[in-house]
């Protein structure tokens, strides 16, 4: 009888205990409604360290509501005494109300704090976007990530949001966060978001060296947003690299049957063949964009340039020939190239009076052609 007695006097005692510690949680929240958020602090924390109340989902919650409260009181009165009073303390809320979430036996605490997991989500999106301002990318991608969790947690079970989903990204790509941007831009391009998202997609994967993969979504993307210009000409310098002229070429052919009315895609093929010293099928690229946009400068500085370097490689074939005849031939082969360049060179005078790089080889152009009948081009008038 005497030790039942004593056993039944220990768990009475240790309830009573228990309660005791109990009752000075549920005080936590007067003092935080109070604004008392220091001594809220002292009194949870020695609760946490309490055998009796570090269990207790009560406990967790009240931390993470006196970070929470203090934080956007602190940031309404601009306060840092308050919204500092933890250090990372929107993170430590939600750590809290994790972990109150995770001792709950009711099944209550997740409906409870519901309304405040979406102020949360507000605050730490504020955090971010302020960190991403300030170029502090992984501080910003931290909070995002944290953003995405909460609504994605069956607390809330949000749609997928693909604003926030997209400043994670680049949030991502600019911490230099490979793997993580890599995963977050193929969620995003799922949703057939914007060009940018294959666009940067590919420049990761470029980054890695996988251009294979870089193609791949280059090609997916220029027909998912009918040819858009960026993502043509990126998927146009990756095949030029790989020396695919071919295969560049018939892609600009397609984009251009599509958008014939616009001087880009000729424009770029003539490039293509110029890089790859095709001159002949340059000049006819270059020549079907000016009908698209005559005012183009840069189209007959190409033009000419094309002629000129026909002429050169004219000259220097002719060097090889022991025969005089088919020397002289060559020739003059090589002086009509370089007088067709002169003619393309003074259309870009007349169009750009100072235009020194064309004035500089026009100028040499004459000299090397003997025409003297002309005047001089300074570029500088």
């Amino acid at each position: 009888m005497i030790r039942i007695f004593i056993a039944i006097h220990i768990i009475t005692a240790f309830s009573v205990t228990a309660m005791a510690q109990k009752s000075k949680v549920l005080a936590i929240f007067q003092l935080i409604e109070s604004e008392k958020y220091d001594e809220a602090k002292i009194a949870v924390e020695k609760a946490i360290e309490d055998e009796s109340t570090y269990r207790w989902s009560k406990t967790w919650q009240a931390r993470g509501q006196l970070c929470q409260t203090a934080y956007e009181k602190g940031i309404e009165k601009k306060d840092k005494k308050k919204y500092e009073l933890y250090p990372d303390q929107l993170y430590v809320a939600f750590d809290s109300y994790e972990k109150a979430i995770m001792l709950d036996n009711s099944g209550r605490m997740a409906d409870q704090l519901a309304p405040r997991y979406v102020l949360l989500a507000n605050d730490l999106l504020k955090l971010g976007e302020d960190h991403y301002k300030n170029k502090a990318y992984a501080e910003a991608l931290r909070a995002f990530e944290h953003v995405l969790h909460i609504n994605q947690s069956p607390v809330l079970s949000l749609q997928p949001d693909t604003n926030l989903l997209y400043n994670t990204a680049l949030a991502a790509y600019e911490s230099k966060e490979w793997g993580k941007a890599t995963d977050y831009l193929h969620q995003l391009n799922e949703y057939a978001y914007s060009p940018n998202v294959p666009h940067l997609l590919a420049i990761l994967y470029l980054h890695e060296n996988d251009t294979v993969s870089a193609e791949n979504v280059l090609y997916s993307a220029i027909d998912r947003y009918e040819n858009n210009e960026d993502l043509v000409l990126l998927l146009i310098d990756l095949l030029y690299q790989k020396k695919e002229i071919g295969k560049a070429v018939s892609v600009l052919d397609a984009t251009s049957a599509k958008n014939d009315s616009a001087y880009i895609f000729p424009y770029t093929k003539g490039l293509v063949y110029q890089k790859a010293d095709n001159y002949e099928k340059a000049i006819e690229a270059y020549k079907s964009a000016l009908k698209l946009e005559p005012d183009k400068v840069e189209i007959y500085e190409n033009i000419g340039t094309c002629y000129y370097n026909i002429g050169v490689e004219i000259q220097q074939n002719a060097r090889k020939l022991k025969n005089n005849k088919a020397f002289q031939e060559e020739k003059r082969r090589s002086a009509a190239a370089l007088r067709t360049s002169a003619e393309w060179f003074e259309k870009v005078i007349n169009k750009d009076k100072d235009n020194q790089k064309a004035a500089t080889i026009l100028n040499q152009l004459y000299k090397t052609l003997q025409i003297t009948d002309r005047p001089v081009r300074t570029g500088q008038q």
